[in-house]
Formats: structure tokens, C-alpha cells, sequence
């Protein structure tokens, strides 16, 4: 796997504990299940995609994680994705996913993500938090030519579905860290 500090800024910025509970969406076949797994020691990550092709491409990319137990995959649109189904996929009695990601997912910009992030809530443990990514260049590069969403929209989606949010950057790369807002 070449080096990829884009990756690497990730996940540094999502404070990755050996036992984390990852869910990834859209990980299409790219290496950022490969560079989350890395620093897990008894965590999983969990990658849910919607394309047939990415889940066959990741699986034979990564089928050494796969074989153990560091990642599954499961195909699906997160729209139609069965709670049950996904916190199957962590060890049971958990209270759900310490972390939730998605790198480049355009969904969570070009339409009102309602439903998603209501299951994001649903699956995400009570201390969870969610990690929106976008950009393609480096988080030390000075050009930010990536097409992103601007940070206000993303926190405005996020605030109706009951998230706080904040935006986290660097060179090219948006993020955004969000948070279920406690009920009162």
C-alpha cells in the first residue's frame, strides 16, 4: 500500500483506539479501510457500499483483513440498511459504533440525508461520533482544488438530524466531527 498521508491525517484526527467499532460508508475499494485497520488491535471496521463492483474489488483487495476478522463488508445503500443488520456485524451486547466515517460520500451534500443519519444515530454508540471527509488532494498541500461542500451546509443538515458539528481542515482535506446532540 503507498503511502497516503490523506489517509493517515484521518486517521489521526479520528483518535483511533485499538478496540474501536468502525463503520465505514462508501468505502468503495479504496485503502482507507486498509489505513483505519491498521491501527486497530481488536477493533473492526465494518465498510457498507452500495456498488457490487466496489464490494467485489475490496474484497479481494483486502481479503487478508477480511480473513482476520478486521473488516467485513456488507452490500448495501445506507438508506436501505437494517439496524439489526449492521450491529450484527460487531460483537453483541455492544452499544453500537464508537466511530462512523465517510470519505468523498457526496450523499451527505447533495440531498437532504434524513434518513441516513437517522440510522447513523440508531447504530452509532451513546459516546459515538461521525466523521465527514472530503478532498482528494494532501492535508499538507496548499492547492484546494477538491470539489467539497461548503462546511455550513453539512452542519446544517447535521444540526436537524440532532448532530453539533464542527469543520476540521487542512490543505485540501474538509472534515467535519459531529456528535448526537444529548437530550435535555
Amino acid at each position: 500500500m503507498a503511502a497516503d498521508t490523506r489517509f493517515d491525517w484521518i486517521a489521526e484526527t479520528m483518535h483511533l483506539q485499538p478496540n474501536d467499532r468502525i463503520l465505514e460508508i462508501g468505502p468503495g475499494s479504496s485503502d482507507s479501510i486498509a489505513y483505519l485497520a491498521a491501527r486497530l488491535d481488536g477493533g473492526r471496521i465494518v465498510g457498507v457500499e452500495r456498488s457490487v463492483t466496489a464490494i467485489a474489488r475490496a474484497a479481494k483487495r483486502h481479503a487478508a483483513l477480511i480473513d482476520c476478522g478486521k473488516v467485513h463488508l456488507l452490500h448495501a445503500g445506507l438508506e436501505k440498511l437494517d439496524r439489526t443488520r449492521v450491529l450484527a456485524e460487531i460483537e453483541p451486547g455492544t452499544r453500537g459504533f464508537d466511530k462512523v466515517v465517510a470519505v468523498n460520500v457526496n450523499l451527505f451534500w447533495t440531498k437532504r440525508p434524513t434518513t441516513e443519519l437517522a440510522l447513523i444515530r440508531q447504530v452509532l454508540a451513546p459516546d459515538g461520533t461521525l466523521y465527514l471527509f472530503y478532498g482528494y488532494g494532501q492535508p499538507d498541500g496548499h492547492t484546494r482544488t477538491s470539489p467539497k461542500p461548503a462546511p455550513g451546509h453539512l452542519i446544517d443538515y447535521l444540526v436537524t438530524a440532532g448532530f453539533d458539528g464542527d469543520t476540521v481542515c487542512s490543505g485540501d482535506i474538509l472534515g467535519v466531527v459531529a456528535r448526537p446532540r444529548r437530550k435535555s
